[in-house]
């Protein structure tokens, strides 16, 4: 486990390896495993999409295992840790000098590989600005959808405000006008200094229910 944690931290550089081609068995191993899950269509927050890991880590240790010499004691299993992380995770090195407040360099987008969309026969392009009822009940299950337009964002608290309104014969505020349009069901995080919320990300719909 110590192992697969060290490993884990380590700068993401799959994209490194598919450039300069694999060498050693565990590059090979690393390699397949990164093709193959992203092949399972699982995506983001199981959402589904084009990319479900952005690396993989393999690591190993020699130790003495099945079939062993007679005089000795082998043993009697082969451990195995697996350590997911969130692919959130941000990576710096910095020196710590006593100089006074580190400056930080921003990352360049052109530092990052480009995203080639490989849109498949089940995918359809949908423009949150236009889209209809009619074109929703086109829809079928297990079809990819592509978003693109202006998305509504509200958490439970946003919903049970809306929700309040109407129970008492009132409209939405001026310039908010939800027809035709979809609600990102998201969980925001506690705000740091002058964030008007923090990190957010999507929430159970369940919890929605009473309010949609």
């Amino acid at each position: 486990m110590l192992m697969a944690k060290e490993v884990l931290i380590g700068p993401p550089n799959i994209q490194d390896l598919m450039e300069l081609g694999v060498v050693t068995a565990t590059e090979k191993l690393r390699l397949e495993l990164y093709e193959k899950i992203n092949h399972l269509d699982i995506g983001v927050q199981v959402l589904g999409g084009l990319i479900t890991v952005l690396d993989v880590k393999v690591s190993g240790y020699a130790t003495p295992c099945h079939p062993m010499p007679p005089h000795a004691t082998p043993a009697s299993s082969l451990p195995a840790a697996i350590i997911p992380n969130c692919a959130a995770i941000r990576n710096i090195h910095f020196t710590l000098d006593r100089s006074g407040m580190a400056q930080l360099e921003r990352p360049l987008l052109s530092d990052w590989p480009d995203i080639i969309w490989q849109v498949r026969s089940n995918t359809k392009h949908v423009n949150l600005d236009t889209v209809i009822q009619q074109n929703i009940k086109q829809w079928k299950i297990g079809e990819t959808l592509l978003l693109s337009g202006h998305l509504l964002t509200g958490r439970d608290a946003a919903h049970k405000r809306i929700a309040d309104l109407f129970a008492k014969g009132g409209l939405l505020p001026e310039g908010l006008d939800s027809t035709n349009r979809f609600i990102y069901y998201v969980g925001p995080v506690d705000p740091v200094k002058d964030e008007v919320v923090g990190p957010s990300g999507p929430t159970t719909s369940t919890s929605m229910d009473k309010f949609t």
